[in-house]
């Protein structure tokens, strides 16, 4: 599946009020499918890797599979990178809100990991479209 409609099922996720946990599993699919998109985009030579551990399991209820193993290609790389670093952007905020409002460490601890994440995933962004994606 194009990168594109992946992106879109993301924002579509996200329409509404969201749940915190819909919202942390979100953060994850968006890095996953940000990381696939890259390697797509023939962007494989090594690149230190900042997460120390593995990345959470990201089904949360509703949110099935990780989009990212259904991604087949990218057909307008700068397209898909303007809309990857929107959906990375309101998923930021909605995290922000989550983060405030957290009432006990392991909320709070799941949000700033998925906000690490999703920061990640914008860094990746840049990098991708310096090469000339957007």
């Amino acid at each position: 599946m194009d990168a594109a409609r992946l992106v879109a099922e993301a924002e579509r996720a996200m329409r509404g009020d969201p749940q915190p946990e819909r919202v942390i599993a979100e953060a994850w699919q968006a890095y996953e499918l940000t990381e696939a998109v890259g390697r797509l985009l023939g962007d494989d030579r090594e690149r230190p890797v900042a997460r120390a551990g593995p990345v959470p399991v990201v089904t949360a209820v509703g949110t099935g599979p990780p989009r990212a193993v259904r991604l087949t290609g990218v057909r307008d790389a700068a397209g898909t990178l303007r809309a990857l670093r929107t959906l990375l952007g309101e998923i930021g905020l909605s995290l922000v809100a989550i983060t405030c409002a957290a009432e006990d460490e392991a909320a709070y601890s799941q949000c700033i990991e998925a906000l690490d994440a999703v920061d990640e995933a914008k860094d990746r962004i840049r990098e991708l479209a310096g090469r000339g994606g957007d």
